[in-house]
């Protein structure tokens, strides 16, 4: 699935395709022509020119609109932000950046995934700024109740109970005669981390040390499974056979299942989860009625 472009039909990425566009018009290295071209000329067909007046005009009729009306929404949300003193640091950045990562399965595939679609970290750190300044600036102004929480939380006992899960790594490697081989070396004192990324078959968690993270039942094939959630915490499991090869599992740390409560941070994840629903919520009537209560004057177009 493409990720970026299900954040984008989300809304995540509201500003951010508009942004690039504006990146594109208006940067200087954009639009940089060679000593030859001083008089604005873009391209030569056949000898006849194409101006970057002409190029700017045929752009602008394609998409200028729906770009200034964006530029002139990020440019009133900086004022708005700046009014009310409200601001995203760069740790709000990281954090949503990392978020990302997850669900992509790293840092270096979310490079890879925003490099397929022709951006950086760097333009997508900027653009997710002025998005969480946005949230920020409409969640200001919601306010949840003790008693919309509570209710959240009746409504839906099972969804807050804590699951049994394990943090674990592995090793993938084609044979059992290899697994054997790198548990031997694991059990005389090689690190289980740098093995795996020397010799894990896995793309994805191989060069992460065989991190797999946190999961619960349910997730992994049935051979894996069983054999993580029967493993004691530091144990090397013996070689694991699945359709995929042979595993070597270590669990790192384990959750026991418990039945759900109402703690004070469950309160707070639900607090959270309702703000997010109440600000995707108000999001597009916000900006609406903050574009139209501004004085904006417009000089190109019709």
């Amino acid at each position: 699935m493409n990720v970026i472009a299900e954040r984008v039909r989300s809304g995540r990425l509201r500003f951010v395709l508009a942004a690039l566009v504006i990146a594109l018009m208006l940067a200087g290295g954009a639009w940089t022509l060679r000593a030859q071209d001083a008089a604005g000329v873009v391209a030569r067909v056949n000898g006849e020119v194409i101006t970057k007046d002409e190029l700017f005009d045929a752009m602008y009729e394609y998409i200028g609109p729906q770009v200034l009306d964006e530029m002139i929404i990020i440019r009133l949300t900086q004022q708005e932000a700046a009014r009310r003193g409200i601001g995203v640091t760069d740790a709000d950045i990281e954090a949503e950046l990392d978020a990302w990562a997850v669900q992509v399965g790293g840092r270096a595939n979310l490079e890879l995934l925003l490099m397929q679609q022709g951006m950086t970290v760097e333009q997508l750190a900027e653009q997710l700024r002025i998005n969480l300044t946005i949230r920020a600036l409409i969640a200001s102004e919601i306010v949840v109740t003790d008693e919309e929480v509570r209710q959240v939380f009746d409504a839906n006992p099972a969804q807050f109970a804590r699951q049994e899960m394990v943090r674990a790594r592995h090793i993938l490697v084609d044979t059992r005669e290899q697994a054997e081989a790198l548990r031997a070396q694991i059990l005389d004192g090689a690190d289980f981390a740098q093995l795996a990324r020397e010799h894990s078959t896995d793309p994805g968690s191989g060069p992460n040390g065989g991190d797999l993270g946190w999961f619960g039942r349910g997730v992994m094939v049935a051979p894996f499974e069983e054999a993580a959630f029967a493993l004691p915490v530091g144990r090397v499991s013996e070689p694991v056979e699945t359709a995929f090869g042979f595993h070597l599992i270590l669990v790192e740390e384990r959750q026991e299942a418990e039945e759900p409560a109402f703690t004070d941070e469950v309160a707070e994840l639900i607090r959270t989860a309702l703000v997010d629903q109440k600000v995707e919520q108000r999001w597009g009537p916000w900006l609406q009625a903050l574009r139209t209560g501004a004085d904006v004057e417009i000089y190109i177009g019709d």
